[in-house]
């Protein structure tokens, strides 16, 4: 997932779409710890890896989903991101930092410029109405209860990192010692 910054995040009210979906409150939840923005914009910019399913990983991991369960989601998880992100959240990314550098590069003033930032922030809504509403399939992808809330903070960590790296290996995402600091400082956010 390519989140939208957190201060649009937490100004915006969440859509009738992400109500009731754990996966969308994890993310939220983690994207605003200390240290996962700068870690998941660092490994999507500098490796390519796909911010949606590094927040599906280590969601599973802190839901209590063994490790051994990734294998039953990835593959499905994988194409529905990157289908999900190229259909749909990307253009509309593409169309925001288009028009906001249109809007920085115009001599629009007063009203045209009021009205082109309100036009760019209906733009920044939908994205972010498209990243929720893609948490949601994401998460209609779990369809198995078995989860253990009581597992051991330590446990869901290993298996966040177990996650984390079958992704990676999966998509080819290798990460280099920067790359390696990033997601330690990820899952120490995350999971203490």
């Amino acid at each position: 997932m390519n989140f939208i910054s957190p201060e649009v995040m937490t100004k915006t009210q969440t859509s009738e779409i992400a109500k009731g979906n754990p996966l969308w409150d994890f993310a939220l939840w983690a994207y605003n710890e200390p240290d996962v923005e700068k870690s998941c914009l660092a490994l999507q910019n500098r490796l390519g890896a796909d911010v949606t399913m590094i927040m599906f990983c280590l969601w599973l991991a802190r839901r209590g989903t063994p490790g051994n369960y990734l294998a039953r989601y990835l593959g499905a998880a994988i194409k529905l991101s990157r289908d999900w992100q190229r259909s749909f959240v990307e253009p509309l990314r593409t169309c925001r930092t288009n028009f906001k550098d249109f809007i920085i590069n115009t001599d629009m003033g007063g009203e045209e410029l009021e009205t082109a930032s309100e036009l760019r922030n209906r733009i920044k809504q939908c994205e972010l109405d498209m990243e929720q509403l893609q948490m949601l399939a994401m998460y209609s992808l779990v369809i198995d209860t078995e989860t253990d809330e009581m597992r051991a903070v330590a446990l869901q960590k290993q298996d966040a990192t177990n996650n984390l790296n079958v992704y990676f290996s999966a998509t080819g995402v290798k990460l280099d010692p920067l790359g390696q600091a990033h997601v330690v400082r990820l899952l120490q956010s995350v999971f203490g």
